[in-house]
């Protein structure tokens, strides 16, 4: 019996750890998730700014993150 929980655990703790992995494209590459943000308040052109960690902070210049202090990530409008 003790053998059939600690295989439990075990199975749970890697199914846990197979959701946590970033999306991987067919070549298994990371790709990132898309949020549906509204970037038509932001100044006119095609690029904008994202933390990756705090998704909902987009900026339409380069600088960091207010929340967390990370560099934003520029991203090109679709």
């Amino acid at each position: 019996m003790k053998k059939i929980t600690i295989l439990a655990v075990a199975m749970l703790l890697l199914s846990l750890g197979a959701c946590n992995k970033p999306a991987q494209n067919k070549q298994g590459n990371e790709v990132s998730q898309n949020f549906n943000l509204d970037t038509t308040l932001l100044k006119k052109g095609d690029t904008f700014y994202q933390c990756e960690m705090d998704l909902e902070v987009i900026s339409d210049k380069p600088g960091s993150c207010p929340k967390c202090e990370m560099d934003l990530t520029e991203l090109k409008k679709h």
